[in-house]
This record gives structure tokens, C-alpha cells and sequence, in this order.
């Protein structure tokens, strides 16, 4: 049986990408997330004081004459938003604060998303959270909220963080 601790985590909020509800402009690439935890999971992270990140990481395909500059994924990256939130089922938008629009010309077909939630990390070494992700065309994320439904990972015996 092969256990992986790092299950729906992601990266710690490169500094200035973070965004917030309250100082983001309106944007044509903004979203909106409806997430949902389960009630140990908030029971969890309220009592120990700890918050969430919801990332959403824009990138679309290369067209040819920008495929040698696609990252190492094959993508052009188009920026990345990480919204911190309060432990608690909520809709949070994305407010594509830091989509980057000069990369469209080098994308081919209309630009992607990749939906990311974990624990923010600050009473918590590690990631705390299990969740879906959504990864598909920003205009199918704009048409609903993204369903996104977190429970805590299942640590096996022993080594669960405290």
C-alpha cells in the first residue's frame, strides 16, 4: 500500500501572489469556488486556528510558434491567484488578480484553469486537507461555482501531524 501524505496539496503562496476578496479588481478570468467542508475538517482547522488556500493556476496550450517557450509542463503559464480564506464551507471568488492577458497571443484554444485547495500552513507544517480539484476552460468554471468538497486526509496510524 503506498500512502501519499502530500494528496490535493499544493505550493505556499509565492509572495505577492496572494489575493484577496476584498482588494480584487473585477477581472473577465475571476471565478467563483463553492467549497465545501466536511465537519471534522472545519471542526479541525478552526480549532487550531488554521486557514485555507483556494489556487487557481491559469495556463493555457502553446500554439507552434510559442511551443519552445511552453514551461516544463508543456503549458504557457498565464498566472496564479492564491485566496486565503477562513476554515468554513463558503463561496470564495478567484478574482484573477494576477492573470497575465500579454500571454494570450501564444495560446492556442481558450485558457485553462487548475483549481488547488490545502491548509495555509500557519499552525501547520503540512498540508491538512484532502480535495477535489477542477482543472478545465475558465469560461466552464465562470458558467457555476466550482464544486469543491475538502474532508482531512486519512493519516495511517502514528503519523498524523498534531
Amino acid at each position: 500500500v503506498l500512502f501519499l501524505p502530500l494528496l490535493a496539496c499544493g505550493p505556499a503562496p509565492a509572495a505577492g501572489g496572494l489575493a484577496t476578496e476584498a482588494n480584487a479588481p473585477a477581472s473577465p478570468y475571476a471565478f467563483d469556488v463553492r467549497l465545501t467542508l466536511t465537519p471534522r475538517a472545519a471542526e479541525k482547522l478552526v480549532s487550531t486556528k488554521e486557514r485555507i488556500i483556494v489556487a487557481g493556476m491559469y495556463w493555457g496550450a502553446p500554439n507552434a510558434a510559442a511551443k519552445p517557450t511552453a514551461d516544463e509542463m508543456g503549458q504557457i503559464p498565464l498566472g496564479e491567484d492564491f485566496v486565503e480564506v477562513a476554515a468554513e464551507s463558503a463561496t470564495i471568488t478567484v478574482p484573477a488578480a494576477n492573470f497575465d492577458p500579454v500571454q494570450l497571443p501564444n495560446v492556442e484554444g481558450a485558457p485553462q484553469v487548475l483549481v488547488n485547495v490545502y491548509s495555509a500552513r500557519k499552525t501547520h507544517e503540512d498540508n491538512l486537507l484532502d480535495c477535489g480539484i477542477y482543472e478545465g476552460p475558465v469560461s466552464m468554471a465562470q458558467k457555476q461555482p466550482v464544486d469543491i468538497q475538502c474532508d482531512l486526509i486519512n493519516w495511517p496510524d502514528g503519523m498524523a501531524p498534531n
